[in-house]
């Protein structure tokens, strides 16, 4: 999923409209997929992309961090939006090692290839496929609804 992302934290912010749960929300959302920074850096070889980040642990670790940082609740939201990110990244058919590091086996819904990590390639062939626009349009309904909502 790729603006995807985005619609998942914006509906997940619209839980606590304020900037800093925004803040929090958006980053720990885009957060699995810094791993792609260190593979354009020459640190990591490109099949790192979606290993340690995409698991349940790192998004744990990750939670276990917000919620001492931040407090419980925004500590709450992070761990629902870096989940979230795992969770919408299953349908691609290269698969997410949700259970990394007891098992490398990766997990997928195989709804749609996998058409990069970076790049104007990568969304060109990933928003040919029907899937994405499907699901991302569902995603981005409910951020309407909630935002509908909350200007009512």
């Amino acid at each position: 999923m790729q603006l995807g992302h985005l619609g998942i934290a914006l509906a997940i912010a619209s839980l606590d409209p304020r900037p800093e749960t925004f803040a929090v929300v958006a980053a720990t959302q885009f957060l699995p997929n810094a791993d792609s920074l260190v593979i354009r850096a020459g640190l990591a070889p490109s099949e790192f992309h979606g290993t340690w980040s995409h698991s349940l642990a790192f998004c744990t670790a990750v939670g276990a961090l917000a919620a001492v940082l931040f407090g419980p609740w925004l500590g709450a939201l992070a761990l629902a939006s870096i989940v979230a990110h795992v969770v919408a990244d299953l349908p691609t058919d290269t698969g997410i090692p949700l259970l990394l590091p007891f098992s490398r086996r990766r997990l997928s819904l195989n709804l749609w290839k996998n058409t990069g990590y970076w790049g104007r390639d990568m969304y060109a062939g990933y928003y040919r496929q029907p899937w994405p626009w499907i699901l991302e349009g569902a995603v981005f309904a409910v951020v309407a609804w909630r935002y509908a909502g909350l200007l009512a």
